[in-house]
């Protein structure tokens, strides 16, 4: 049975009323919505030296922050006469945390850098000794992208803030601050020509450094016994920061498992030979886990809290004595 013309018009479109009034709308949201061309790139940045900021998805963990942390009470914070300048605190967090941190991530590679635009590492060079197919361009162009936009781009201003961080905070600072930009530099080197991460300079710039540049500038403890004894803490934390890495990635690293085994022995000593026998219990306890999860072969990064309760805590004790 055929259908009538009325039903034809029905079922196969809409009245034209009805089509009219849908195009219309449409065409008026078209207009008014903003797209995303509609403004310049330059719309989106206020600034000439541009950061990032964000928290690490671990921050209970030994790092440099905490590395300062330690340092301060290593220093005796509880038993200063003379109030801290939190002020000059701050400004040792910024440099030894974030501007250092940044610095050493430039050994890491692109993968370890901020994002950047996606034609950041495809700018034109504009010196003669960095064209492509120049010593220097082959020399920085070893890892995913070419480096040497990003060390400009990246590592210069980071560089050129620490140094003026560092300015404010005396000699030492700016000297520690060209020892970690040579660590930089070194731990770059040795991740492209021996393909291996470098683990112990990681622990330096996450321990050792920082930790040092805390007792430095706040020239404390004045006695020859307590330098060292400071001393001493702050390089078996080192040591061990080493060996929590390699044991970390693998289980099997009997070489880091040693670093820190060694490491933890000789602090209980120290805290003897200072003095300071009663923080022993909480200390061990806090590092027994560790050797419980060793002997069931698991996973070493849940106990890395611990590990910074125990360098905090070992810290204290030190600081309490000397």
């Amino acid at each position: 049975m055929s259908q009538q013309p009325a039903d034809l018009w029905t079922s196969e479109r809409e009245p034209p009323a009805a089509h009219s009034w849908r195009t219309r709308w449409r065409r008026m949201a078209a207009r008014t919505q903003p797209t995303v061309q509609s403004a310049p790139q330059s719309a989106a940045q206020s600034a000439v030296f541009n950061a990032q900021l964000w928290i690490d998805q671990a921050p209970w963990r030994p790092a440099a922050l905490w590395s300062v942390a330690a340092g301060l009470l290593a220093a005796g914070l509880s038993n200063r006469t003379a109030p801290l300048d939190w002020r000059e605190v701050l400004l040792l967090l910024l440099l030894a945390d974030l501007l250092w941190g940044g610095i050493w991530r430039l050994a890491g590679g692109r993968t370890a850098l901020s994002a950047l635009p996606a034609t950041a590492g495809r700018q034109p060079a504009w010196l003669p000794y960095v064209q492509p197919g120049a010593p220097a361009a082959r020399l920085l162009s070893g890892d995913d992208t070419d480096l040497w936009a990003y060390a400009v781009r990246v590592g210069a201003p980071t560089a050129l803030l620490a140094l003026l961080v560092a300015a404010v905070l005396g000699t030492s600072a700016l000297a520690l601050t060209g020892v970690a930009l040579l660590v930089a530099a070194l731990g770059w080197t040795m991740r492209r020509t021996l393909q291996r991460t470098p683990i112990l300079l990681a622990a330096l710039m996450a321990i050792g450094l920082p930790w040092l540049l805390t007792l430095l500038q706040l020239q404390t403890p004045v006695t020859r016994e307590g330098w060292l004894a400071g001393l001493a803490l702050l390089a078996l934390w080192t040591v061990h920061h080493w060996g929590e890495l390699r044991a970390t990635a693998d289980i099997h690293d009997w070489l880091g498992l040693a670093l820190m085994g060694g490491s933890e022995l000789a602090l209980c000593l120290l805290l003897i030979v200072a003095q300071a026998p009663l923080w022993l219990a909480p200390i061990v306890v806090l590092l027994l886990p560790t050797w419980l999860l060793v002997q069931r072969r698991g996973a070493l990064a849940r106990v890395r809290f611990l590990w910074l309760a125990a360098m905090l805590l070992s810290a204290a004790a030190l600081g309490q004595v000397g």
